[in-house]
């Protein structure tokens, strides 16, 4: 048996192996999902057809509200779900075959979605007062206290809920923002670094940590926090403008303008806050190291958007005769 027939029996082989592979691990997994969803739909829709046939002959059946609800919500159509369970919720559901509490917490969920932070607060507050030791409905409702700007209350319902559940880090997380937000750092550190303990991989808790470390003028100590933090793509852009402005701090401006060079480069809102101090940190680096065309390219691009940010404006005001300069050695060039 020749070389070349060798080689094409092997690669035969780990073709078919491959096949075999992707039938196995891919196509036929992928077919079960897509028949699992086709057979969700048509649950989905039955059960609508049904609800609304029973409500063509009796409008204030509670159930079949409910179960047109249920329908809509499992199929993304959240709106038409909220106005079924609000329906529900009007006629009542003392003595009818609807679990309360499922029940109490969609709506609620649904409240919250479409920013009726009252209505959904009534709901919490009567899940509470069914399941006085579900944490959830602690930590939920005291979200909704954050919003409504009752940081009092908010913070007595996020302390609740990590009493009855100390292990979960979300908890810890949101009353170490409220203390952040509240300019209450110790206690927001405090709760941060609980979080961490519980789950060292969340972006957003590292984020804060370093922001907290490098507003203490811990800038070393920030670095490791802000760098794991920039891996993550919900928080990188801002990660990134604290990275580069730590270096900044620390006088090293060659790898502040690594990490500032980073973050322009994901811009996608020019108009964003987090966009706009991308520029101008980076611009305060180039200027620093004297390559003003660049630190004027970066003005250039936050005065397009932003006018009165900062002294953007003045900068392109000294350095017109620059610009000039620069404009007439490229002519006779």
């Amino acid at each position: 048996m020749n070389f070349s027939v060798v080689i094409i029996i092997v690669l035969s082989i780990a073709i078919c192996v491959l096949l075999v592979f992707l039938v196995k691990n891919v196509i036929i997994p992928m077919r079960a999902a897509n028949a699992k969803n086709q057979q969700q739909k048509t649950r989905n829709l039955q059960a609508m057809r049904s609800a609304k046939a029973i409500l063509e002959k009796d409008p204030k059946n509670v159930e079949a509200h409910y179960l047109l609800g249920k329908a809509y919500l499992a199929d993304g159509r959240n709106e038409q779900a909220l106005r079924e369970f609000r329906t529900v919720s009007r006629l009542g559901i003392d003595g009818k075959s609807i679990p309360e509490s499922e029940f109490r917490e969609s709506i609620a969920a649904l409240y919250a979605e479409f920013h009726e932070e009252e209505e959904a607060l009534k709901e919490y507050v009567l899940l509470i007062k069914k399941h006085p030791d579900n944490p959830a409905y602690y930590f939920n409702a005291g979200k909704l206290f954050s919003n409504r700007n009752r940081g009092d209350l908010a913070e007595q319902y996020f302390r609740k809920a990590i009493s009855l559940n100390p292990r979960e880090g979300s908890y810890r997380t949101e009353l170490g923002m409220h203390y952040y937000l509240s300019k209450k750092i110790k206690e927001a550190s405090t709760e941060f670094e609980a979080a961490i303990k519980l789950d060292p991989e969340n972006s957003q808790i590292q984020l804060y940590m370093g922001k907290i470390l490098k507003d203490g003028k811990d800038f070393a100590g920030a670095l490791p926090y802000l760098e794991k933090a920039s891996r993550a793509q919900d928080v990188k852009l801002q990660a990134l403008v604290e990275f580069g402005s730590c270096y900044m701090s620390l006088r090293m401006i060659d790898k502040a303008i690594i990490e500032l060079e980073r973050a322009v480069n994901i811009i996608v809102k020019e108009a964003e806050p987090d966009s706009l101090y991308a520029r101008y940190f980076l611009a305060m680096c180039y200027e620093k190291t004297q390559e003003f065309s660049k630190a004027i390219a970066q003005w250039d691009r936050i005065y397009a958007v932003k006018k009165n940010f900062r002294d953007v404006g003045a900068k392109l005001t000294q350095y017109i005769e620059y610009r000039t300069s620069e404009k007439a050695s490229q002519k006779q060039s």
